[in-house]
């Protein structure tokens, strides 16, 4: 696990900075719809924008960096539009589909892409697996947040990206832990190419796990739902 934190890289930070300043008017109505949205439905921890902004959305754009431009990306598991709804509003040449399975969150979601006059999002109320069968090799790039192992990202994200797309996922210190329990079979569902990147969210070390999808899945994906969190296809 030592040597995988030796081989990571780091976000700039000064792009980060231009990235916020660039931006930032925008995110606050993000984030104080968010803050509202909370008292309706349970899309992240604080209410208050201020927080939400500081720890949630800055977490987000970090890897704004790493996207390419003109691409059609699916967040899944997005919850109130964490990390997809931060991209799409500084992004206006990125597509975002937001993915989540919870019709409260969904419509809530719906009226904040409304309410921040976005045309470059949809939002998908489906569980992954299901989403995923009607939607193969659609996108350029997956992501997830806070959603789930690492292994389990993976198989989530096969299906849906395109060869020669790639996925992102938000993790800390246990991904590196999940990391190792792979063992380096991820080229079964495709996948090839780990980069690490680190950066910092109020004093916290945080990560971005991404890979390039090289060629299809030596596994049958999707799976039945809830299939891919009970019986890992790793071990």
């Amino acid at each position: 696990m030592e040597d995988l934190k030796v081989m990571t890289k780091e976000v700039a930070s000064d792009v980060l900075e231009g990235i916020i300043d660039a931006n930032r008017d925008k995110l606050m109505d993000y984030a104080k719809l968010l803050g509202l949205a909370n008292s309706r439905a349970r899309l992240t921890g604080p209410a208050d924008p201020k927080c939400i902004f500081d720890e949630h959305i800055v977490d987000c754009l970090a890897a704004l960096p790493l996207i390419p431009s003109n691409i059609r990306i699916v967040d899944i598991g997005t919850g109130g539009g964490l990390p997809g709804l931060v991209w799409a509003v500084c992004r206006s040449d990125v597509f975002v589909d937001l993915l989540d399975s919870v019709r409260k969150k969904c419509l809530v979601l719906e009226e904040m892409v409304r309410n921040l006059n976005l045309a470059n999002v949809v939002v998908h109320c489906s569980r992954a697996e299901e989403f995923a069968s009607s939607n193969k090799d659609l996108y350029d790039l997956a992501a997830a947040r806070a959603v789930s192992h690492l292994g389990v990202l993976l198989e989530y994200f096969s299906p849906l990206v395109r060869r020669g797309g790639s996925c992102i996922a938000f993790k800390g210190l246990k991904g590196f832990e999940e990391l190792e329990e792979l063992e380096g079979k991820e080229e079964k569902l495709g996948w090839s190419g780990l980069e690490i990147w680190s950066y910092e969210v109020a004093g916290k070390k945080l990560y971005l796990f991404t890979w390039k999808k090289v060629k299809d899945a030596r596994i049958s994906v999707p799976r039945r739902v809830g299939i891919p969190e009970r019986r890992p296809w790793w071990r």
